[in-house]
C-alpha cells in the first residue's frame, strides 16, 4: 500500500512540475512574436521537423495562457493534437478546445474539436461515437463557415463511410476535397490522393489506384516528404497483392516497413503486416504469413486499432493453427476474428441507418433554414416573385420535354449498342455496277482485289486492329500493295475512310468485350481506351458518342444495372 500511495504521489509530483512548466516558463521570445507568426513556424516545421514543430505549438499555448486569450489557447490545443493522434490524450485535447469555445462565436474551433474526438473513435472502430461527434461538428456548421472548415469536415465523413464500406460514396467526397486542397495548394492535398488510391484499392479498380499512386510518390519525392512516400510505396505494395503481383507487394511494403517501425505509426503497421502476412499465404510461405499476421495482431491489441480488413488475417491464422491442432491459438484467433466482426456488423448497420435518415435530414434542415433567410432578405415585390415563378416553369416545362425525348433517343440507342456487332463489317462482295467501275478505274486484277479483301478479313478475325502502330500506310504494307489501293478497296467495300474503318473495329470489339467482361467494365475510360488501340481516351470517347450517340461511360453504367 504504502508502494502504489508513493507511486501515485511521484506522478503527481510530476503532472504538476510539467503544468508549473507551462506556467512558468516563457520563452522571452514569446512576447516578439505574433500568434500568426508561431502559427506559420509551426506548420512549416510540421513534416520535416516534428520535435521543433512542437516546441512552436507548446510556445503558441503557453502565450495564450499568459494572456488569458481563450481563443488562441484553444487554437494551442489543436495544435497540440497533432503529436497524439494514436493516444488517449487526443480526447484530452478534444475536451479541452470544446471547453475552451464554450462561450465563443468562434465555430471553427468548435467543429475541428468535435472532428477530433470523432476521428478518435473512427480509428479505435466505435464509429457511433465518431457519428455522434460527427454529427455535433455538422450542428455547429453555419452558412458563415470557413470552407477550410468544410473541408475538414466532408473529409471525416469520407473516411467513416470508407470504413462501413460506402467506397464509391467515399471516392465522391475524397475527389471533391483532393480539388480543393489543390486549388488551395494544402499539404493535405497529400492525405488526399492516399484516400482515393485507397478506396480505388478496396473496389479492385487497379489503374485508377496506379494513378494516384504514383503521381503521390512523383510529389513526395520532389518535395522530399518521406513521410508521405512511405505510406504511398505500402499502398503500392497492397495495389502489387490486389493485381496478384505478391512478391512485388512484398517488396514495396518491405522498403516502408522500417520507417512505420521507427515512428510506431500503428495503422500502417498493422496494414503492412497484413498484406504482408496474406502475400506470404498466396505464394504458400506459410511460416512468413504466421509470422506477420501475429504481429499485425499485436499492433492491433496495444494501440486497440480496429481495422475491418484484419478480419481476413485473423481467419489465416484461426485456419493454420486448426490444421495443426493447436486447438488454443486457434480459438484465440477465432475470438479475435469475431470480436472484430461483430464491431464491424454492429457498427455498420447502426451507422447507416444513421446515415440514410437523421444525417441527411440535418443537411435537408440546414439548407431550408439557408433558404427561408435569404427569402427574409428578399427585396423583390409579390408582382416579380409570381413573374419569375411563371419564367421558371415554361423552363422548367421545357427542360422535362427535352429530356423525356433525350431518354428515348438514349434507350433506343442502347438497345441498337447491345446488338451491335463486329460481323457487320463482313465485306460484301456482290458490288453494285456502279461500285465495280470505281474499281476498274484504278486497273486493279481481280485477283490483287480477291488477295487484298483476304487480307483485311485475316487483319479483322486476328484482331490486329487493337495494336495502336496501325495506319493506313503499316496495313498496306503488311497485304504487299499501295496505300491508294487499300484506301480505295476499303472506301468502296466498306463505305468508309480507312480511319473510319479502324475506329468502327474497335468500338465494335469494345462494344462486344464490354457486354461480355464484367471486370473489363471497371477498367477507366482511359485503360479502355489504351487496351482497343486509342490513342487517348479522348479520342477513344468522342469515336463512341459518334458511332452509337452515347458516351462509354453511360453505356457502361447502363450495363451494370441490368
Amino acid at each position: 500500500m504504502r508502494k502504489i500511495l508513493f507511486l501515485v504521489i511521484i506522478i503527481n509530483c510530476n503532472c504538476f512540475s510539467q503544468e508549473a512548466k507551462i506556467k512558468i516558463h516563457i520563452p522571452d521570445s514569446i512576447e516578439s512574436k505574433s500568434y500568426f507568426e508561431i502559427y506559420e513556424l509551426f506548420y512549416e516545421n510540421l513534416k520535416t521537423h516534428p520535435q521543433k514543430a512542437q516546441e512552436f505549438a507548446n510556445m503558441f499555448l503557453v502565450k495564450g495562457k499568459f494572456e488569458n486569450r481563450r481563443k488562441y489557447i484553444a487554437q494551442g490545443y489543436y495544435l497540440m493534437s497533432h503529436f497524439y493522434k494514436e493516444d488517449r490524450a487526443y480526447l484530452k485535447y478534444s475536451d479541452s478546445i470544446l471547453q475552451f469555445c464554450k462561450n465563443s462565436e468562434n465555430n471553427a474551433l468548435k467543429v475541428r474539436g468535435y472532428l477530433l474526438a470523432g476521428d478518435y473513435y473512427l480509428k479505435k472502430g466505435r464509429y457511433l461515437d465518431a457519428f455522434d461527434n460527427y454529427k455535433k461538428a455538422d450542428t455547429s456548421i453555419t452558412s458563415k463557415s470557413h470552407s477550410r472548415t468544410l473541408y475538414r469536415y466532408n473529409r471525416s465523413i469520407g473516411r467513416l463511410r470508407s470504413r462501413i464500406g460506402k467506397h464509391e460514396n467515399a471516392i465522391k467526397i475524397f475527389r471533391e476535397s483532393y480539388d480543393y486542397a489543390v486549388t488551395e495548394g494544402l499539404d493535405d492535398q497529400f492525405e488526399d490522393m492516399l484516400f482515393l488510391a485507397q478506396e480505388f484499392n478496396h473496389l479492385k479498380m487497379l489503374d485508377s489506384v496506379v494513378k494516384y499512386n504514383n503521381l503521390g510518390i512523383k510529389r513526395t519525392i520532389n518535395t522530399n516528404n518521406t513521410d508521405w512516400y512511405n505510406v504511398f510505396v505500402l499502398n503500392s505494395g497492397v495495389m502489387h497483392y490486389h493485381s496478384q503481383s505478391y512478391k512485388k507487394a512484398i517488396d514495396s511494403i518491405s522498403k516502408a516497413l522500417p520507417y512505420f517501425k521507427n515512428r510506431n505509426r500503428a495503422q500502417e503497421l498493422i496494414n503492412s503486416y497484413l498484406y504482408l502476412g496474406k502475400s506470404y499465404n498466396r505464394i504458400n510461405i506459410k511460416d512468413q504469413m504466421v509470422h506477420y499476421l501475429v504481429k499485425m495482431d499485436s499492433v492491433s491489441q496495444i494501440n486497440e486499432d480496429i481495422i475491418p480488413d484484419c478480419i481476413e488475417g485473423y481467419e489465416l491464422l484461426r485456419t493454420y493453427f486448426k490444421e495443426r491442432n493447436n486447438v488454443e491459438k486457434e480459438l484465440l484467433y477465432k475470438q479475435r476474428q469475431i470480436y472484430v466482426d461483430s464491431i464491424y456488423n454492429i457498427n455498420s448497420e447502426n451507422i447507416l441507418q444513421k446515415i440514410i435518415s437523421p444525417y441527411n435530414t440535418l443537411v435537408m434542415i440546414s439548407k431550408k433554414e439557408n433558404k427561408l433567410a435569404n427569402n427574409r432578405n428578399d427585396t423583390f415585390d409579390e408582382r416579380m416573385s409570381i413573374i419569375l415563378m411563371v419564367i421558371i416553369l415554361i423552363v422548367f416545362s421545357a427542360i422535362m420535354i427535352y429530356l423525356n425525348i433525350d431518354r428515348i433517343r438514349y434507350r433506343k440507342s442502347f438497345r441498337a449498342i447491345v446488338s451491335y456487332t463486329n460481323k457487320e463489317f463482313e465485306v460484301e462482295k456482290n458490288l453494285e455496277k456502279k461500285n465495280k467501275n470505281q474499281l476498274n478505274d484504278l486497273n486493279i486484277s481481280e485477283e490483287v482485289i480477291e488477295r487484298i479483301l483476304n487480307g483485311i478479313k485475316d487483319f479483322e478475325n486476328s484482331k490486329r486492329y487493337l495494336d495502336k502502330k496501325y495506319s493506313l500506310q503499316v496495313l498496306s504494307k503488311e497485304l504487299n500493295t499501295n496505300s491508294t489501293y487499300l484506301s480505295k478497296i476499303i472506301n468502296i467495300y466498306k463505305q468508309k475512310s480507312f480511319s473510319g474503318y479502324l475506329h468502327d473495329l474497335r468500338i465494335g470489339y469494345a462494344i462486344e468485350r464490354l457486354k461480355d467482361d464484367k471486370k473489363f467494365r471497371l477498367y477507366s475510360i482511359k485503360g479502355i481506351s489504351e487496351e482497343i488501340g486509342f490513342k487517348s481516351s479522348e479520342s477513344f470517347a468522342k469515336a463512341f458518342h459518334k458511332k452509337t450517340g452515347i458516351y462509354p461511360s453511360s453505356f457502361i453504367k447502363k450495363l451494370k444495372n441490368i
